[in-house]
């Protein structure tokens, strides 16, 4: 069987992203049909050259437009304005034949400038254009810039009709999902308002801590025919995040979003059919330098959680004064604001395309990583539905603040999926330690970490996503400063690299992965897709590197079953060290009766005892079972909750057991689907030890 044109993520194919980065001069992408988009205005002198809010520069000005490669032929320039014009590059082949410009015309009718930049020959390193005596229009005065500057790639069209180089879109076809994270620069992005947002109309690369248009990214996503993957600023605010979700929905004219479906939109929404995953900053647990989101979430998080009436504070949980009280503010807080995220798309979107066109991410540290994921999850299934005694029993209090279950406000989540080495070099140019290498490729903690980001989304009824990932010779020591990166390069060019990230992949699912995002095409060395090497000559995107060659193959293999999780019918013993059980709370090291039981109870992080208890199962067919626990110490009374993949399937009320044996409950029945589920149990009212869960 062929592999069908559309995948997603229930598909018996794999469902594969790619991140892209920001639009500029260096990162050997070769992404967009007019040059300019990907470079830079610099001074005479270097630096950065003033410019207006589209990105034209305001003075006389040299425009960067590669630092690795570029290939020869005609290129097609336009600008309005005027200006003394001069190109400067080498050539690759140590040949005398430099780039120049023919042609140029000045049309005043129109106030715009057409000239020929011809490069005889493809041209290496620093390469620009210098734009000197410049008159914005005919009357203004000297050294006051040009606009709507455009450098179209030789065979391209010059009326903007295409955005992207075929090969760029070619590459990008290889996979499902596109994630602009670097596109959109989500970890610089300050943005609050939508009026600090980068407009359609700018031209070049944008300022540190600005993104391109989200316009632009719409667009690659129309023109591939793949679903979109964005990260929304951190601090933005609930009216950026409407206009945002019009402009995917509806379009725009560059500046604003429409309200509504227009016949012929200036720049057109996201196409039918496509799906857009939505997701909340980028790595705002993360506080390496460059991260800004977490600085920035974090001291919003310490604003509400002084604020005793604000939803991460909805249980009275949240110390408004101790560093403890701070992270936890922290990781709700990130929960939180994610989930308003999600709300404010449901508005512009309604409820029918939620979880199908529109998929919003809870994105977490892998591994539950410092308890963002586990607090998260908790936080959100406690304020839109939280559980409360009345008259003495256990009732579910419906919150007024729809929707009312986690899996409507994120479709999937999880932390990220690199995978290291079990034999990292230390001469990475030794072929031995080279072989070793990829033969410990993927190391087991990559096993150990999917498996946990599974366990717990699944356990909430959500998707287990990797936003991003892939092998690490950008891991230490092989992407560290003491290598160079030719070092990086060689290991992603070598051919067994290609069979290890099949491999990987392959492990991947399963230990109940579903959706990996690769880090990323071009522009981030160790991680990248693209020739890397010494000596590389393409002047266009790469679309047959070793590492795509690799996508190619994982693209084209059918699944493999998961292999996480207990096998059932039987019986799941919480002891068992292969199972991957994952707990809320404190019991990690509270086992009793000669450690076989676990104890159990409600409470919170840090009590002696576990709040919740996630189980993976797996089973061959799909079916109605039987479950049942058995436990020791439990007052008569005592009750505990089972919810399967998340939705509630019953709740025990235990016989008292007080004699030092295990005794069983009564039996609740509830479906299982074929393959991976994960069964959570979570106590209502009293502490109990529990040995294990029967399943018939």
């Amino acid at each position: 069987m062929a592999v069908p044109s559309r995948v997603d993520v229930d598909s018996s194919w794999p469902y594969l992203g790619i991140g892209i980065n920001a639009l500029n001069y260096y990162s050997g992408a070769f992404a967009t049909a007019d040059v300019v988009r990907e470079s830079q205005f610099r001074t005479p002198q270097w630096g950065d050259a003033p410019v207006d809010a589209d990105g034209a520069p305001t003075r006389d000005a040299l425009m960067i437009f590669t630092s690795t490669r570029m290939g020869p032929g005609t290129y097609k320039l336009i600008f309005k304005g005027q200006a003394v014009l001069g190109v400067s590059g080498t050539p690759a082949d140590g040949s005398d034949q430099r780039p120049f410009i023919q042609n140029a015309v000045y049309t005043a009718s129109t106030n715009t400038t057409t000239a020929d930049v011809v490069i005889p020959v493809a041209i290496r390193d620093n390469a620009w254009l210098t734009f000197g005596s410049t008159r914005r229009t005919a009357s203004s005065a000297l050294d006051t810039g040009v606009t709507e500057v455009r450098l179209w790639r030789p065979g391209y069209p010059t009326d903007g009709s295409v955005l992207f180089t075929n090969e760029f879109l070619t590459a990008m076809k290889k996979f499902h999902v596109i994630r602009g994270m670097d596109f959109v620069a989500a970890n610089s992005n300050a943005d609050i308002t939508w009026a600090s947002r980068t407009n359609a109309r700018h031209i070049g690369a944008v300022a540190t801590g600005k993104g391109q248009p989200w316009e632009l990214l719409v667009q690659l996503a129309n023109a591939t025919g793949n679903d979109l993957w964005i990260n929304v600023p951190t601090r933005a605010d609930d009216a950026y995040l409407t206009r945002l979700a019009q402009l995917l929905r509806y379009g725009s004219d560059g500046v604003n979003p429409y309200t509504s479906a227009r016949a012929n939109p200036v720049w057109p929404p996201l196409r039918t059919g496509l799906k857009v995953y939505v997701e909340l900053g980028n790595e705002l647990w993360n506080w390496s330098p460059g991260f800004f989101g977490y600085g920035w979430s974090l001291g919003l998080a310490d604003a509400a959680r002084k604020t005793r009436a604000h939803p991460i504070n909805h249980d009275g949980a949240v110390d408004a004064t101790s560093q403890d009280g701070l992270y936890t503010a922290h990781r709700r807080w990130i929960a939180w604001r994610s989930s308003q995220v999600s709300l404010a798309f449901r508005k512009i979107y309604g409820d029918a395309a939620m979880m199908s066109t529109v998929r919003p991410i809870l994105a977490t540290q892998v591994a539950d990583g410092n308890a963002y994921m586990s607090e998260a999850l908790r936080w959100a299934e406690g304020y839109y539905s939280m559980m409360r005694t009345v008259n003495g029993r256990t009732v579910r209090i419906i919150s007024s603040v729809a929707p009312r279950k986690v899996s409507e406000l994120w479709w999937g989540g999880g932390g990220a999926a690199y995978y290291e080495s079990s034999a990292e070099p230390t001469d990475p140019a030794d072929p031995a330690q080279m072989t070793a290498f990829f033969e410990g490729l993927p190391g087991p903690q990559f096993a150990t970490r999917t498996a946990i980001d599974a366990t717990w989304m699944r356990g909430y009824g959500l998707k287990s996503v990797a936003y991003e990932g892939g092998p690490a010779p950008g891991g230490s020591p092989l992407g560290s400063a003491s290598w160079p990166g030719s070092v990086s390069a060689a290991y992603n060019a070598d051919p067994r690299m290609l069979e290890r990230m099949h491999a990987a992949h392959q492990v991947y699912q399963a230990q109940g992965g579903q959706m990996l995002n690769y880090y990323v095409y071009s522009g981030a060395g160790p991680w990248d897709f693209v020739n890397g090497l010494p000596g590389a000559t393409s002047t266009v995107s790469d679309t047959d590197t070793v590492k795509l060659q690799a996508i190619d193959a994982i693209r084209l293999t059918r699944k493999n079953g998961a292999t996480l999780g207990a096998t059932v019918p039987g019986t799941v013993w919480l002891q068992d060290p292969q199972l991957f059980r994952q707990l809320y709370g404190g019991a990690s090291g509270s086992w009793g009766y000669d450690g076989q039981a676990i104890r159990f109870g409600p409470g919170t992080r840090g009590a002696a005892f576990a709040e919740s208890i996630l189980l993976p199962v797996r089973t061959a067919a799909a079916g109605t079972y039987r479950f049942s626990l058995r436990t020791y110490d439990a007052s008569a009374g005592a009750q505990v909750e089972m919810l399967i993949n998340g939705q509630t399937a019953g709740t025990w009320t235990l016989p008292a057991s007080t004699s030092g044996q295990p005794v069983a409950s009564s039996t609740l029945s509830a479906a299982l689907p074929a393959g991976l589920s994960v069964v959570r149990l979570r106590s209502l009212n009293s502490a109990i030890w529990i040995r294990d869960l029967v399943v018939q």
